[in-house]
């Protein structure tokens, strides 16, 4: 039951290419981890979130849709354990995990899954624990968008996500974006000598790991598919061991 692929699918505009190319249909009943709000248009193993506004928005001052009793209806939801917080509001299908600002290898376990402040990051740690530490990830959506200098002069907003209509507190929000180096959140993945990555946009300003395109990618996915109940419930029990 192990699995030895991961796809990982999150909110960059670039995700639209794969859509225009039949993606769905190449990733059904694989492992796929959906960031975010993500799990509105893929079916997927697993919700990978980390904010607790994105989960139940209880702040005036933060832009989230109204999803809480949509996500008590999804099979298996993962988040980050950042506070007690979010302990109090998850529904019964919603594990979360402690998590570390640095990535700890098999020591995560009894540390923290690496997120820095990204479930990007959060996510492809899991993926790498489930996974047993060998094999591949597919990284979709992955971007890292900035705007130009032009753009920024100009305090222009550009749309950076696949998704339409859903407006949330980082809808065209590049800031940080502009402001940090990807480089220094990724390269700890790097020390996994038998995990391969690849970033599935050839202009992704993440320059980490080896850059492919989606025909690419279908040629290099494995025919392997799970029954996805029996995958999730493998899921929990690793999970559940590593958070208890």
């Amino acid at each position: 039951m192990v699995p030895n692929e991961v796809i990982i699918i999150g909110g960059g505009k670039s995700v639209e290419e794969g859509l225009s190319l039949g993606l769905k249909n190449h990733i059904k009943d694989k492992f796929v981890i959906a960031l975010n709000y993500s799990y509105k248009f893929f079916d997927n193993t697993f919700l990978c979130f980390g904010d607790s506004e994105f989960y139940k928005n209880d702040n005036p001052n933060k832009v989230y849709p109204n999803i809480y009793e949509e996500l008590k209806t999804l099979p298996l939801i993962v988040g980050m354990k950042k506070n007690n917080k979010i302990t109090k509001i998850i529904h019964p299908n919603t594990l979360v995990l402690p998590v570390n600002n640095n990535y700890c290898g098999k020591d995560g376990l009894k540390k923290g899954f690496y997120s820095g402040f990204l479930s990007g990051l959060f996510s492809i740690s899991i993926g790498i624990y489930l996974m047993d530490f060998k094999g591949t990830i597919f990284l979709l959506g992955y971007d890292w968008s900035k705007r130009t200098k032009k753009e920024v002069n100009n305090k222009e907003k550009i749309n950076i996500h696949y998704y339409k209509g859903i407006v949330h507190r980082g809808s065209q929000w590049t800031d940080s974006y502009e402001k940090h180096n990807p480089e220094g959140y990724f390269k700890s993945f790097l020390s996994e000598k038998e995990i391969k990555i690849y970033n599935v946009n050839p202009n992704s300003n993440i320059l980490t790991f080896e850059k492919i395109n989606y025909k690419k990618m279908f040629e290099l996915l494995s025919t392997r598919t799970f029954e996805q109940d029996s995958l999730r419930e493998f899921i929990k029990i690793k999970l559940l061991r590593s958070s208890s």
